[in-house]
């Protein structure tokens, strides 16, 4: 399993990009399996609010419609009724520590989980079925940010004009979550072997709305992803942590131009980089949109073969929109099936 690992890590990237190869049928609950055997594997995800995920678990069942992806939705409920937990993958994010399963997405309590999913979801159920350790996902994501400004890590230095105290809160801030989950790992989670440890695996990046709106931002992205994966990998001593980047697909494919395809192409640039050959790829997020929910949903912009005053959305298409979509576009529509499909 080592030996591929990087692969496994690069393929299933975010939920909406887990493997569906590498899943076995799916398990309800399995029993936590490290104890007696190796350490846990620890994953970071890390990003603004589409990372924390808008998706609500209500849009899921639409998965089961799709004539590609449809099969998935039996792992995910494989009794047609209740979505699968795994005991053998744990996350902890903001005030919740516990078992992976729906709900840790955004959610209006620190304390209890909610009814989104959001990355987490499918990444933690394909590394469960992948692995033979036990899985650590710790999340941190938090809306508004930015690489440029906020998630800023030390190696970039100041922005032009910037003040200390106003650059890195959310670097700092995951920084200090993951230190905070990794020292508490037995008072989080009980079924946690000290003996054996942890090792720190993979960073899971999805990010980069705000980034859009600076142009100096836009044009840094890429130097500044860069520095923030070498400082990740110093602070938490893994110079071997795997990393994926979620190439940001608002509004999908055809959204690549002025100011997103800035942030995309920076994004791109870790695929480059001779320094990260083979150790970290940006995988793109744009073609795991609903092709038909884009279509309406960017009529007469992106999409200018659909006029809508000329052809309006009909009812069949208005259900369709309230059974898979959530949320607005710059949340992927708050549509399930893209944190799943591949």
């Amino acid at each position: 399993m080592k030996q591929n690992l990087a692969g496994i890590i690069l393929l299933a990237a975010l939920a909406a990009l887990a493997h569906p190869a590498l899943a076995q049928p799916a398990v309800p609950s399995r029993p936590p399996k490290q104890a007696g055997k190796s350490p846990i594997k620890v994953f970071i995800l890390a990003g603004q609010s589409n990372m924390d995920g808008q998706a609500n678990v209500s849009t899921i069942d639409f998965l089961g419609e799709d004539k590609e992806h449809g099969y998935l939705l039996k792992k995910f409920k494989p009794d047609g009724k209740t979505l699968v937990t795994r005991d053998d993958v744990w996350v902890a994010h903001r005030g919740v520590y516990g078992k992976l399963g729906p709900g840790y997405g955004g959610r209006k309590s620190d304390d209890k989980l909610g009814s989104n999913i959001g990355p987490e979801y499918a990444f933690g159920y394909f590394m469960g079925e992948a692995l033979e350790e036990q899985v650590l996902l710790v999340k941190f994501a938090t809306g508004g940010q930015s690489l440029y400004v906020n998630f800023r890590p030390p190696s970039a230095g100041m922005p032009q004009g910037g003040k200390p105290e106003d650059v890195g809160g959310a670097y700092r801030a995951l920084v200090a979550y993951v230190h905070d989950t990794l020292d508490n790992l037995k008072k989080r989670f009980p079924d946690y072997d000290e003996k054996a440890g942890y090792e720190i695996t993979g960073f899971v990046w999805f990010q980069g709305y705000n980034d859009q709106f600076d142009e100096t931002g836009r044009k840094e992205y890429g130097q500044n992803m860069a520095c923030l994966i070498k400082d990740l990998r110093k602070e938490f001593k893994a110079s071997e942590m795997r990393v994926v980047v979620g190439v940001m697909g608002v509004n999908g494919v055809r959204n690549e131009v002025g100011k997103q395809k800035d942030v995309r192409d920076g994004q791109r640039y870790v695929n480059t980089a001779a320094e990260f050959k083979g150790n970290v790829k940006a995988i793109e997020s744009a073609p795991l949109l609903h092709p038909a929910i884009v279509a309406i949903k960017t009529a007469g912009w992106l999409n200018p073969d659909r006029d809508l005053k000329k052809d309006p959305v009909t009812p069949e298409e208005q259900a369709m929109l309230k059974r898979a979509t959530s949320n607005q576009g710059f949340h992927y529509f708050g549509e399930g099936r893209f944190f799943i499909a591949r």
